[in-house]
């Protein structure tokens, strides 16, 4: 094993016992998720028609859902259940079993015509648009066209000595709180969210010493799918001591992205499974919040245990940032690999004085 610059391997790097005497990570499944579950109704229904016999199985929200497919026209309704709308349907088929949600892009090699694989289209416009430099098992690629309608992306070998990162704008909106505690001096919060985001553009970075090449913007359409977050309030922690105005955006910015690296910690996912976003007066909250969200639609169950372990989260993402020996912020502290904003601003320095209050506060 060969550790990266990236946060957690830094992390484990001076914490070897943590990664030798840490448990088996909590594998995360959310059966409830909305996006999953009506995908296996439709799978049941092929089998055998859906009726009240199958709640002790399906549970007792099956009717509501499978109305609901009903009249989206997947389903009929029978006399015996529901059943396919169509009769020769295969719903199973359109299941992807590496992924929470069935639309995604195919990647074609343009070189050789052999298919790579495929990527979720929630991640598809930041990851395989027209430019970018992609890795596939451990080889790079450069993206020569994101087919929208084809739902395809061309790639060919790449051996150039850049990367690329793109440059979003995105928002998320809370549409239902399911859970709300006081904790760590802040209101944290747990519920389902709509996620947007618009790719704006991407910047070339040389591989050896990142600095920036050049930027070119994209014409991309907007993505917005329903997910789960979590997400906590910051008022009073900020307003009871004296904090720089001109440092609370990046403060906010580097404590979401030290919370995010070490997530994967806490649930067995990864980095580019959530996502997040701070912001220092969001519209509906009022005020500073952070929300880590989900990055599949539906949401997996992820940043349900961050929300149970956010004690935890606290702590780690303390622990991460306070002992990488850089002054401002790297790539292995509160530097992230996939930020929206092109990791600014940061401030390394705002971030660790909102733990110390945080963690200053009885768990």
């Amino acid at each position: 094993y060969i550790a990266g610059e990236d946060a957690l391997d830094q992390f484990f790097c001076r914490h070897p016992d943590d990664f030798l005497g840490r448990p088996v990570e909590a594998a995360i499944l959310d059966p409830s998720s909305s996006e999953i579950y009506a995908e296996h109704l439709l799978c049941a229904a092929h089998e055998a028609p859906l009726s009240s016999a199958d709640e002790p199985i399906l549970g007792a929200q099956w009717n509501e859902h499978a109305t609901a497919l009903a009249k989206a026209g997947f389903l009929r309704e029978r006399a015996t259940g529901f059943v396919p709308r169509r009769a020769d349907d295969y719903p199973a088929a359109r299941v992807a079993l590496r992924s929470a949600s069935a639309d995604s892009f195919i990647l074609i090699d343009a070189s050789s015509g052999e298919v790579l694989g495929s990527i979720e289209a929630g991640r598809a416009y930041s990851t395989v648009h027209e430019g970018a430099i992609y890795l596939h098992m451990g080889r790079s690629y450069s993206v020569l066209e994101l087919d929208l309608g084809g739902r395809r992306a061309l790639l060919e070998p790449f051996d150039g000595n850049y990367f690329t990162q793109t440059k979003r704008e995105s928002m998320t909106y809370i549409e239902r709180l399911s859970e709300r505690r006081e904790t760590a001096g802040v209101t944290l919060s747990f519920g389902s969210v709509v996620y947007s985001e618009e790719v704006l553009g991407y910047q070339r970075k040389g591989l050896q010493d990142h600095q920036v090449i050049d930027f070119q913007a994209l014409d991309l359409p907007t993505i917005e799918f329903p997910t789960k977050a979590l997400w906590y309030e910051l008022d009073e922690l900020i307003g009871a001591e004296p904090f720089p105005p001109a440092h609370l955006l990046g403060a906010l910015h580097a404590l979401e992205h030290g919370q995010i690296a070490v997530l994967p910690l806490i649930a067995m996912c990864d980095r580019w499974d959530i996502g997040g976003l701070s912001t220092n007066a969001h519209p509906q909250t009022g005020g500073p919040t952070i929300f880590i969200h989900e990055g599949h639609p539906g949401g997996v169950g992820i940043t349900r245990r961050g929300y149970d372990e956010f004690e935890r989260l606290v702590n780690d993402a303390q622990r991460l940032i306070g002992e990488c020996p850089c002054r401002d912020g790297c790539p292995s502290c509160v530097q992230s690999p996939k930020c929206g904003n092109l990791n600014e601003p940061l401030s390394k320095a705002g971030s660790l004085e909102l733990l110390r209050r945080m963690r200053g506060h009885n768990f």
